[in-house]
This record gives C-alpha cells, structure tokens and sequence, in this order.
C-alpha cells in the first residue's frame, strides 16, 4: 500500500501562488489521473516533492499547518492596480528586491564614506507641490537629456540605454533584469509588476522588469525615475488605467518626458489618416517605440484602451527578449541586471584589493573570478 501524506489544502493553496500558478494546475500536473486528490491535500511522498519543486518552495513549508502570514515591507508602498490585499507580492519579487535593497545598503554606505552629498531632487516633486510638466522639465535639465541622442536611437533597446545612463549618471542607480538573480527557471511575472523605487538621498534605486516588451522599458524606467523625484519607495505596474493617483502622476511624468505633449498635439494635428497611420508617422519623428506613442496617444484620449492593449501585446511578442537585453554576453547582462554604475565600481574596488573578490562576487551575483574578467572588459561596455 503506497503511503500517503495528509496535508494542508490552504497551505498547498499558497505554496502554489508563490511561483505564480494555481493548486488545480500543479495538481494537474503532477497527477492526471486524481488531481482532485492532491488538490484535497492527500498526497504521496513522491507528490510532495514534486510540488515543492513545482511551486519553488522548501519541502518543510508544505507541512504548516496554516499559510504563514504575507509578508510586509513597511516601508514599500503598493502602487499596483491589483488590489494586493488579495494579490500579494510573490516570493520572486521579494528575493529580487531583498537582493536589490542588499546592493542599494552597500553602495550608499561606500557613497557615506566617500563624503557624498545628498542628491537634491529626491523627493522634490512632492515638497514643492510640482504638477507632472513641472516635474518632466526638472527631470530633463537634471539628466540633461539631448533630444537630437534620443532621436538616433533606432530601436527601444538603444534609446533604453542612451536614458539609462543618464539616469545613472545624474546619481540614481538602474537595475533591469527578467529573473530572479541568474536562475533562469525563475522568470519575473510582468502581469505582478513591471518596476520598483526606492528613494534615498544618497543612494536612489529604480528596477525595471526586463521580462517585458523592450518597447516597454523606456516607460517603466522614466515612470520609477518619476517616482524617486516624488520621494517614493514603491512597486509599480504602471497600468494606463490605474486608479492610483501616483500612479497616473507618474505615469504623466513618464509620457511628458518621453513625447513632450506640445509637440505631440502639433504632430498629431498636422497628420491624417487612421490613429495607427498617425502614430506610424510620428514614430518616425520622435524616433521612440510605437507602445510608447500609442500611450501618449491615449492619454490624450486620441485613441482607446483597445488599441493600445493590441499594440502592446504585438510588441511584447515581436520585442520581448524574455530576459534583460544582454543578447547573450554575459559580462554585458551582468552589468544590466547588477547597474552599470554599481558592477564597474564594485570590479574596481575588487580589483585594485580595496574589497575582496568573494564579496564583489556576493554583490554581483557571481563567481569572484568572473569579478575579474569583467573589469578587463568594462571599458568595452557601453557607458
């Protein structure tokens, strides 16, 4: 007789929401033939194993007696759409932010010792009661944005990285990346959230999912920058339809900085023909993704959700690279997922013996050889 374990269904219920499924569609999987057994909680040992790998959890979890309770970050705002009362915040995007918030504690204590100042426009939106123009003007002087660089980026990846490292060099740190850590078996859920903040005068942070549409990152990024002027720590999923009034602050910021709206008005009027026709057309004038046109677009209620939405769905399948960008480099993708400015400085340090290499590999998330063969390289990254 083959031994059986009874277990929680609320706990296997949760286990299962921690990777992003369901505990029918684990079941499913596990056993085609009585699902509803698994689903009940009667399990075999075997069973059991395969659902904590199914579900990403440690074996132990699965006999609690009850869910543990979710986890709270007091000190994170939940700026998404879904009601994350009933949608919490999955285990991946706590280990991508614990590792992120590891990183962002380390580099601003190292900025301390090097007698850093504050950065003045942390948190400057929200003191001087800006509205979202205000707001984009400042952001454009402070990362002294060159509408001539934007406008020769010939794709979203390029025009991502010519803005990325404006941001970075104005003080605030960026982070891309589609998974948790360097685990490919465990991709970020864009439907869960496309991006964070954390404001901190000395050392600012913004992460950008790199799992969703290439086209989208842009938005993302000027969207948490938004943020960090605004003086948030928060998770965005940057909804066009979002009823939360940062959000759609934010999202104002990002828009107006990515297509300024006097221009847009005055291009949209000057062209004719169908709302996809326009935006072809000043596509190629503002020379940005056609997903961030058609959102301008519909802020201005120039065209409805349900073009966007078919919009974005084409460039996410066309665009997404399902991961960060690296195109396969793996010293490029280690200085994308780790800012560009945070793995120079820390393969510096490493290197010239001011940190160790096991620590500089802690903090890359790598082996600490890769640590020095990443520094011979970097002069060969883009800046």
């Amino acid at each position: 007789m083959t031994e059986t374990l009874s277990l929680s269904p609320d706990v296997l219920d949760w286990a299962a929401s921690q990777s992003g499924g369901s505990l029918e569609g684990i079941a499913r999987s596990i056993s085609k033939s009585a699902p509803g057994k698994i689903i009940a909680g009667t399990l075999t040992p075997s069973q059991a194993i395969k659902f904590a790998a199914a579900a990403k959890v440690p074996f132990g979890y699965l006999f609690l007696m009850a869910p543990p309770a979710p986890r709270v970050r007091p000190e994170l705002v939940d700026f998404r759409t879904i009601n994350s009362s009933s949608t919490p915040l999955s285990r991946d995007f706590f280990d991508v932010y614990d590792d992120v918030k590891f990183k962002q504690v380390w580099y601003r204590d190292f900025l301390e010792k090097e007698g850093a100042e504050p950065l003045h426009f942390v948190g400057q939106g929200r003191k001087q009661s800006l509205n979202p123009m205000q707001v984009a003007e400042e952001i454009r002087q402070v990362l002294r944005l060159d509408r001539i660089a934007m406008g020769k980026a010939s794709t979203a990846e390029e025009l991502f990285s010519y803005l990325s490292a404006r941001v970075e060099a104005a003080g605030i740190l960026v982070f891309k990346n589609g998974i948790v850590g360097n685990n490919t078996s465990r991709p970020l859920s864009v439907s869960e959230f496309r991006g964070f903040a954390i404001s901190d005068p000395i050392a600012p942070v913004v992460f950008v999912n790199g799992k969703d549409a290439p086209a989208a990152w842009m938005f993302t990024l000027m969207h948490e920058v938004a943020h960090i002027w605004q003086g948030d720590i928060g998770v965005s999923d940057a909804a066009t339809a979002s009823h939360n009034g940062d959000e759609r602050f934010c999202n104002a910021v990002a828009a107006e900085m990515l297509v300024p709206s006097s221009d847009f008005a005055k291009m949209w009027a000057s062209v004719e023909g169908t709302a996809t026709a326009r935006l072809n057309e000043l596509r190629r004038h503002f020379k940005v993704s056609l997903l961030v046109l058609v959102r301008r677009a519909l802020d201005f209620g120039y065209v409805d959700e349900s073009l966007y939405r078919e919009i974005y769905l084409t460039s996410q399948k066309s665009g997404s690279k399902g991961d960060d960008g690296g195109g396969g480099n793996f010293y490029a993708t280690l200085a994308v997922r780790n800012s560009r400015k945070l793995a120079k400085r820390v393969a510096s340090l490493a290197t010239s013996g001011n940190i160790s290499l096991r620590e500089a590999g802690q903090l890359l998330n790598t082996n600490p050889n890769n640590v020095v063969t990443f520094y011979a390289k970097q002069r060969a990254l883009p800046a």
